[in-house]
């Protein structure tokens, strides 16, 4: 349940129940202030409506603004969620399902902009976590992992070509590479949290090791509690008592692990770019419809 203090910033609790409150309130004392009382309210909500429309969007899809790190939450050996606060307590990232957020940084006099997909739900207040898989040669992710609270980093969005609808589809396999699982969560998320959605998901979820997949807990926790969504590890270097699949994706595993190729049915691919090429060439092989990776928004092979 939501902290009962931020009732007051709902139109329910804010607006709508205080000024039938008044104006009941006037009409039972007296009738004739009924039209001075309507004259002040009319007031104070167009100052108030003047300041909200005036206000500093929560997000511009044209400028990068800066938003302050809350709290770092590492989750393996390198990578961990960051989370940003929005202007105020009350404010939500409302983006499409299935875009991301461009991020930018001047390291050594030099721009770099990279593009990350949040994983906090859309309905969340105040705030908006990023996992970021920090890598050795990663100029941006490395610049990440030195980042503390309070320091401020630069924002803008959404941009994206991928805009998830409930039930656009009967069945869909996400296939993911290590920090490319953030898309799918994403999309996930929306999955399981609108109850009208009944599209059936199987994530195949390659890493190097066990230690490199993300939100492992998360993701087997809604394996067992949602019956449509299914999760399918698989690791090129496992140890021993791994009991999960084992390689790399490959065209006989997706023989295996893909529906039929049937209109109503669609794959959705994040992770390194020779992997998104090797499946795009695999799928095909086995009778999908070509996919690019500068997918379009009803590709059936869609690249994220």
């Amino acid at each position: 349940m939501k902290d009962p203090k931020n009732l007051a910033a709902t139109p329910l609790h804010g607006i709508y129940i205080p000024t039938a409150l008044i104006i009941v309130g006037i009409c039972i004392l007296n009738y004739d202030y009924l039209p001075h009382t309507i004259a002040i309210l009319a007031v104070f909500f167009t100052v108030q409506f003047t300041i909200a429309w005036f206000k500093k969007p929560v997000l511009s899809s044209t400028d990068f603004q800066k938003y302050e790190l809350l709290d770092k939450t590492v989750i393996s050996r390198n990578s961990a969620i960051y989370r940003f606060k929005l202007p105020n307590e009350t404010d939500t990232l409302d983006i499409p399902v299935g875009h991301h957020l461009a991020c930018r940084f001047v390291i050594d006099e030099k721009e770099y902009v990279r593009y990350y997909t949040p994983i906090s739900n859309q309905f969340d207040e105040g705030f908006f976590d990023l996992l970021v898989k920090s890598y050795p040669d990663g100029t941006v992710s490395r610049k990440f992992a030195s980042l503390y609270p309070g320091q401020l980093v630069e924002f803008k969005g959404p941009v994206g070509r991928m805009s998830y609808q409930t039930n656009m589809a009967s069945h869909i396999t996400m296939i993911a590479g290590g920090s490319g699982i953030t898309p799918m969560l994403q999309v996930i998320g929306s999955i399981i949290t609108t109850p009208a959605d009944v599209t059936h998901v199987k994530l195949i979820y390659a890493n190097e090791t066990e230690n490199d997949i993300l939100l492992k807990e998360e993701l087997d926790e809604f394996a067992g509690k949602y019956p449509n969504f299914e999760v399918v590890y698989l690791l090129n270097k496992p140890q021993k008592q791994w009991e999960g699949l084992t390689g790399y994706v490959t065209k006989e595993l997706l023989e295996r692990e893909l529906p039929a190729p049937e209109a109503d049915k669609r794959i959705f691919v994040c992770g390194p770019l020779e992997m998104r090429q090797k499946i795009l060439e695999y799928t095909e092989e086995l009778g999908w419809p070509k996919g690019a990776i500068n997918s379009k928004q009803d590709d059936q092979v869609f690249c994220f």
